[in-house]
């Protein structure tokens, strides 16, 4: 049945509102009636709001008083002294920030997997350009976000409208003041308001884009406030009131669930930093205390002590990790308190992004990965989070020469040291039950925790005893990514699916079930994991950890994985077993490791085989090659939202009675001679 029949939405709700406590069932009953009552007033408000009722409703003796109030309320400590940012940035950088501007002032845009795309010179912000499909400017709360019979992705709308596309361009003002840049993000930022009347439309439908758009929006304002362009009376009319209905669409929508996530804290940031841009006096005050208040009481619940963030997703860590952060910095610039325990929760999310990161400098794509960031202003790689750990442990004292550009923009230039990074070590994250394996060159990271979202699912996927590892700096086994959300269920089901992991399946079975197709952000909490042992030495690396996933099954079976890294000599070994009291001897089982892309195999002998990238050679070797069939098989990885790239895959089958599985993957210099006999 299709999500916009209205019989299948009822039985939908109904389906996932069984068994949930009666607390959650009131205030997802509240959350709706707010939402409706936001969505018939504000477009009043639309029309009421004038320079003297938005003084007098922000506390403030007259509109001119606001507007001096307002460039003198700037949040972002990046912004508070720039001079000295020409000579702080390299040329490379500077160069970046440069090509990236012009291309947003010729209105081209790069994201979600589009390639440069053209927007012409009048910017449909309503359009899906991937699929060229235009959403209705019908009341938003009426459109479909999940539609199985379109192949339009909602999140292309709706990322255009972040309008984090047009940072760069505020960063070149910064830089050389040419009033171009600023003339351009101000004439956007007008288009905007004028073409998205409120509650209209898909760009007022998830209240976390209204609060990324709204911070996007003031730190323009605050990069290019010196600028003519931005001096305008009846602009900054116009921009203070669509502020002020971000926030009040936000606080009508706030994104409450049974288990709050990474939406919420985005809702409360988006209150935090405009209330505090507007003055933080009249309605703004009770935006910033109420924002806050919920912010301090979320942090410790989503994320626990270990650090991690319990999204279950890599991409989701960091950016939960900048939505905690932007506030915080934001009340600090503006003189109000933030508590110790706070900042001490920040600072221990940088260990485990250390710890992720491979040698390479990028990170495996854990769970799930849209590409989301709070602020995005740094000139690295999508996929290098080191920014985050030098931001993150630099905030006592921000460095006078940050390593990473995306440092400086977020804290300025202060008089501290450049933060030296320690050596990577093997680490564990118990309650996330993350654990890598790693020196210098060599590097595991393996899921053996719980389900994401405390077992909703959410951005997790089913790959617990799954793995990714790279030795002597080459990536070799990785994780398959995400690549679609909406665009495409049945490829959104089959990245996040148990086939697409290298961790055993049995009879095809999930290890966390789906329970059903279009729930794409739900899993059922089927797998507990148990970890037996783990230890690290200078030398070795060692973790046994089985899962509950299958004891579902007629008979139950419970999979075993050790995986051990041995660092003097650069090797790997995996060794699946599988517990089973009474094994019925016609079980199947399937087993894949998914290699790199660039990674070239060839099976040089029966269980023997080569695996080549670039000039490194490692063998892959499979200690009882009579007892699994091997194929290599096409495979495909997303590195980033929206794009997939084809690989090969490493597939080991059996069926009859269970028997384990071991492997080794060695590099060629520490093969031993004859490899089937080592």
């Amino acid at each position: 049945m299709a999500l916009n029949n209205p019989v299948s939405k009822l039985l939908s709700l109904v389906q996932r509102g069984y068994n949930k406590p009666p607390h959650v069932i009131g205030r997802w009953i509240w959350r709706k009636l707010k939402a409706r009552r936001t969505a018939k007033v504000l477009p009043g408000w639309e029309r009421w709001l004038g320079p003297s009722s938005m003084a007098a409703a922000l506390n403030a003796e007259s509109f001119e008083d606001l507007t001096r109030r307002m460039e003198n309320a700037n949040p972002f400590p990046g912004l508070e002294s720039t001079a000295t940012y020409v000579s702080a940035l390299s040329d490379a950088q500077k160069t970046t920030i440069t090509a990236r501007a012009r291309r947003a002032m010729a209105h081209e845009v790069d994201f979600l997997g589009s390639g440069p795309v053209s927007l012409g010179p009048n910017i449909d912000w309503t359009c899906d350009f991937k699929s060229n499909t235009a959403w209705p400017m019908k009341p938003s709360r009426r459109l479909p976000v999940n539609d199985p019979k379109s192949t339009s992705d909602i999140k292309v709308p709706w990322e255009l409208s972040r309008l984090q596309w047009v940072l760069p361009v505020g960063q070149a003002y910064v830089l050389d003041g040419d009033d171009d840049y600023a003339t351009f993000t101000r004439a956007i930022v007008d288009d905007w308001i004028n073409k998205n009347p409120v509650c209209h439309g898909p760009n007022w439908m998830c209240a976390m884009d209204v609060a990324l758009r709204a911070i996007a929006i003031i730190w323009l304002f605050q990069a290019c406030k010196k600028s003519p362009a931005w001096g305008d009376e009846d602009f900054r009319a116009r921009l203070i009131k669509s502020l002020i209905l971000h926030a009040k669409f936000i606080d009508g929508n706030l994104e409450y669930a049974d288990v709050n996530g990474n939406h919420l804290v985005a809702d409360l940031a988006g209150l935090t930093v405009i209330g505090l841009a507007l003055g933080g006096d009249g309605i703004a005050k009770k935006w910033v205390k109420t924002s806050w208040t919920l912010l301090a009481k979320e942090f410790p619940l989503q994320v626990p002590d270990d650090g991690v963030c319990r999204e279950g997703s890599i991409p989701y860590h960091r950016f939960v990790a900048e939505l905690f952060l932007l506030p915080a910095l934001a009340r600090r610039t503006r003189g109000l308190e933030v508590e110790d325990a706070y900042w001490q929760r920040l600072a221990n999310m940088a260990p485990f992004v250390s710890a992720y990161t491979r040698p390479d400098g990028e990170v495996p794509i854990w769970g799930d990965a849209d590409d989301g960031r709070t602020l995005p202003l740094g000139t690295q790689p999508l996929n290098d989070h080191g920014y985050l750990v030098e931001t993150l442990i630099s905030l006592s004292d921000a460095p006078s020469r940050p390593t990473y550009d995306e440092t400086l923009w977020w804290l300025g230039i202060g008089n501290g040291a450049a933060q030296k990074h320690s050596a990577p070590v093997s680490a564990a994250f118990t309650d996330a039950g993350v654990y890598v394996l790693r020196d210098a060159k060599n590097y595991v990271f393996v899921d053996a925790g719980p389900v994401g979202m405390s077992g909703r699912g959410g951005h997790g996927h089913n790959d617990c005893l799954s793995f990714e590892a790279s030795l002597q700096g080459t990536r070799l086994i990785v994780d398959p990514g995400a690549y679609v959300y909406t665009a495409d269920m049945a490829a959104r089901n089959r990245f996040r699916g148990t086939a697409m992991h290298n961790t055993p399946q049995i009879d095809d079975h999930e290890i966390n079930r789906i329970p059903r197709a279009d729930w794409l952000w739900y899993l059922s909490d089927d797998a507990t994991p148990e970890v037996r042992h783990w230890s690290t030495s200078g030398d070795i690396d060692l973790l046994v950890a089985a899962h509950s996933g299958y004891q579902r099954l007629t008979p139950p079976v419970t999979p075993v994985r050790a995986v051990m890294l041995e660092k003097s000599t650069d090797r790997l070994f995996i060794a699946d077993g599988f517990d089973c009291a009474n094994d019925p001897g016609d079980l199947s089982v399937r087993t894949p490791f998914i290699f790199a892309p660039g990674v070239r195999v060839e099976n040089i002998e029966p269980g023997v085989w080569r695996l080549q990238s670039d000039d490194k050679r490692f063998l892959m070797i499979n200690a009882d090659p009579d007892d699994w069939e091997a194929t290599l098989e096409n495979g495909e990885v997303s590195p980033a939202y929206g794009t997939k790239v084809e690989t090969q895959m490493l597939v080991f089958h059996r069926k009859g009675s269970l028997k384990p599985l071991a492997l080794a993957i060695i590099p060629n210099h520490a093969a031993p001679r004859t490899p089937s006999a080592g």
